[in-house]
């Protein structure tokens, strides 16, 4: 058996080349090939792929180039995760009406109305209305973005003003800021469908908690309730695998943040010592016997 290990041709940061290296020897360790591609090794052509070394059993797609998902799939190619999955975790509007027609517990959450280049954002009245039932402070993140890079907290409209101006004609939402988890949530890693491990990620100098910003992870053991809620989460996005982030909600209750299709579980394993790749490559494998 032999799969493609297909990542992005620009981003190289050693976050991502050490994740990269974790799956290539958790598949080599199991007797699979795992070949690294980056995406402009695959073909440019819009209907074009490289087989010239073999076509691969599988797919790991560690990218967000739906573009060349789509591709790969329309070559009868498996890929961990689905260029659909990707998709709906790529891009949090369609993440959260998927969570929201599935009844699993999310912020209350608004869409923005749909702009486009050279007009911008000029009339705000519905940030006004929105915040009349959310009120401030609230949360405004960009369609896409990781890392919390594209999410932002505005105590008040003209704050709100200064951030969507900022936007361009960028596709937003705006949801409802959940106090009692400022700062902290938990990351479920969920593989098939069942949750591995979890880690609790703090940051008392943000209200973000990723670690990237400059919150800490440590080993947690999430009540039954937050676990199950993740696992729903990757069951309605259709995901082999997912960071899952569930927030502390009013009275304890589980809030699901948001959903990664591509997460970075290298941090996972410095906070808990668990290798997720290692349970990724078992749910591939197993998953390939089947089909």
């Amino acid at each position: 058996m032999k799969g493609w290990l297909v990542v992005n041709s620009f981003v190289n940061h050693s976050k991502f080349t050490n994740l990269y290296a974790m799956l290539e020897k958790a598949f080599i360790a199991r007797g699979v090939e795992l070949e690294l591609k980056h995406a402009k090794d695959i073909g440019y052509g819009v209907d074009d792929v490289d087989f010239s070394n073999g076509k691969p059993d599988f797919c790991m797609f560690w990218d967000k180039d739906i573009y060349l998902a789509k591709k790969l799939e329309s070559k009868g190619i498996r890929l961990f995760n689905s260029g659909d999955s990707i998709e709906f975790c790529d891009n949090k509007i369609i993440t959260y009406q998927i969570l929201g027609k599935a009844n699993i517990r999310i912020p209350k959450t608004y869409i923005a109305p749909k702009t486009f280049e050279g007009l911008g954002y000029y009339d705000l009245t519905f940030v006004k209305d929105i915040a009349e039932d959310i009120g401030y402070p609230l949360v405004i993140k960009e369609a896409r973005g990781s890392f919390g890079k594209q999410v932002y907290l505005a105590h008040d409209f003209d704050e709100a003003e200064r951030i969507i101006k900022s936007f361009g004609y960028k596709d937003f939402l705006l949801q409802e800021f959940i106090e009692s988890s400022c700062g902290r949530d938990i990351r479920i890693n969920v593989v098939g469908h069942k949750a591995i491990v979890s880690m609790l990620r703090e940051n008392p100098n943000d209200f973000r908690s990723n670690i990237t910003n400059g919150g800490s992870g440590k080993a947690y053991t999430p009540k039954p309730e937050y676990i199950s809620l993740a696992e729903e989460a990757s069951r309605a996005l259709n995901l082999d695998f997912a960071g899952v982030d569930v927030m502390f909600g009013p009275n304890d209750e589980p809030i699901i943040c948001e959903v990664n299709s591509n997460p970075q579980f290298a941090s996972t394993k410095d906070a808990t010592g668990v290798d997720l790749s290692e349970y990724i490559a078992d749910h591939v494998i197993k998953t390939l016997c089947k089909e």
